[in-house]
């Protein structure tokens, strides 16, 4: 979206977004880093730089409150281990590597870390906090399930369920919150904001039952950890009492990640796992605390030790093992095959714009170094795709030949719609193709056919 109003000149009020806009801070930061590098590739780099060392100190602020007795240097040793222990288990477990993105809900898991020590200590500075807090419910709505949620339950098992000795500060809590939705609400009305798409409550359950029991009995990395991710936020829940109201937080967090998500149609299949994907990562650290919970002194160096003894072996294992990779230029960039194909042709050929399966098409819209513009299609229709795209990709698109990536989308299908194509591109540094339509009338109606089913 960045590229296309910024570089390209698009229009934002015509941008379809994603049902979380990721406004704040996502997109500031990627804009300051973009700016300062000039370079996608590394732009995303030092995001994932950023972003991992800012989880780092807010995980070790968050095991601080829970564990107060903890020396504070420990507490961040071991929010450093428990994740370097993720980052080299990513390879055999890929969603880990939503962490270093700049989405997927990992700002809201952050703001929860943030927020909560503020919340048990029942001091927050009103003037700076709230506010922030508020843009950023507006700019992920999952909030309601990671902070919101987990600490009404919190405070209902400490103070009683119906909330009459909650602490003043939680009145200014859940209006932030109640702001933070009404002005998501608001801004619909002047941008495009897709809603989520939703199974119905059985299929989703039956979905993540499915998967999670089949990853349980091949022993997947998913389907153990969502599993001790359940059973530790049920022993946060029954030490909940006798170690701090902290636990009882953690316990509900826990569960809301991962037993809601089904419960509210949102699980389809092993991608919808990254609503989870907080609670998965909170596992090393909750199997690192609650057994020193009623002895402080127990375990208290000697589970750093048995974690730095783990990231060796997984280290060497990495370093070592059969499908050990390459090391290269951290600086170098890296461009996805089907960028590198367009960019070879773009010179040679006379194409004015490409068409492909939407994460291709946002892939060379990104990496493109000769800027090609990449519109997305969906692929049972091959219409243009309108969701988080600019619709007026497809209601003004360049005069000109149209090229076409056909790869995940069905030659024969692609035949059958928009005919033969005038030529055929074959890539220089790989097997993919690229066909080029200079007979384009009924390419571009079939672009513009959503719209004109709404009008």
């Amino acid at each position: 979206m960045l590229i296309d109003v910024l570089r390209d000149g698009g229009s934002l009020r015509a941008w379809s977004f994603a049902p979380t806009p990721y406004f704040f801070p996502d997109l500031p930061i990627v804009f300051i880093f973009g700016y300062i590098t000039e370079n996608v590739f590394r732009t995303l780099t030092l995001y994932a730089i950023f972003q991992t060392s800012l989880l780092a100190y807010l995980l070790g602020k968050f095991i601080r409150a829970m564990e107060p007795k903890m020396p504070r240097p420990q507490s961040y040793v071991f929010s450093l281990l428990a994740l370097s222990f993720l980052f080299l288990i990513a390879e055999k477990f890929p969603l880990l590597y939503f962490l270093y993105f700049p989405s997927v809900h990992i700002s809201a898991f952050l703001t929860s870390l943030w927020i909560w020590p503020y919340l048990k200590r029942e001091r927050v500075p009103k003037y700076s906090i709230f506010p922030l807090l508020s843009i950023l419910t507006v700019s992920d709505r999952i909030l309601i399930l990671e902070l919101y949620l987990p600490t009404l339950l919190a405070w209902a098992r400490r103070y009683g369920r119906w909330g009459v000795s909650f602490p003043l500060i939680s009145i200014r809590f859940f209006a932030t919150g109640l702001i933070g939705l009404g002005l998501n609400s608001f801004i619909k009305i002047f941008l495009a904001i897709n809603s989520p798409n939703k199974l119905s409550t059985l299929e989703s359950i039956s979905h993540w039952w499915a998967d999670f029991f089949s990853a349980i009995l091949s022993l997947k990395l998913s389907g153990i950890f969502l599993a001790f991710a359940i059973l530790g936020g049920i022993l946060c829940l029954r030490k909940g009492k006798e170690a701090g109201h902290s636990y009882g937080f953690l316990g509900y967090f826990q569960l809301s990640l991962c037993i809601l998500p089904p419960l509210l149609g949102l699980y389809s299949g092993q991608n919808s796992l990254k609503y989870s994907l907080p609670a998965i990562v909170m596992v090393p650290v909750l199997f690192g605390i609650l057994p020193s919970i009623k002895n402080q002194n127990y375990l208290s160096h000697s589970r750093n030790f048995a974690f730095l003894g783990l990231i060796f072996g997984l280290g060497v294992f990495a370093a070592f093992g059969e499908e050990a990779g390459q090391l290269r230029n951290p600086w170098e960039s890296i461009r996805p095959p089907e960028t590198v194909c367009v960019d070879e042709w773009k010179e040679k050929d006379s194409f004015v714009f490409v068409l492909s399966e939407p994460r291709k098409a946002r892939r060379i819209l990104t990496y493109s170094e000769k800027r090609v513009l990449a519109y997305p299609i969906d692929f049972s229709t091959l219409e243009g795709s309108y969701s988080v795209s600019n619709k007026e990709w497809f209601l003004f698109p360049p005069e000109g030949p149209i090229a076409i990536l056909p790869e995940g989308l069905g030659e024969s299908r692609i035949k059958s719609f928009y005919g033969e194509p005038s030529r055929v591109l074959n890539c220089e540094s790989g097997n993919g193709k690229i066909w080029v339509y200079d007979e384009t009338e009924k390419i571009r109606d079939y672009l513009q056919r959503p719209i004109q089913k709404t009008k």
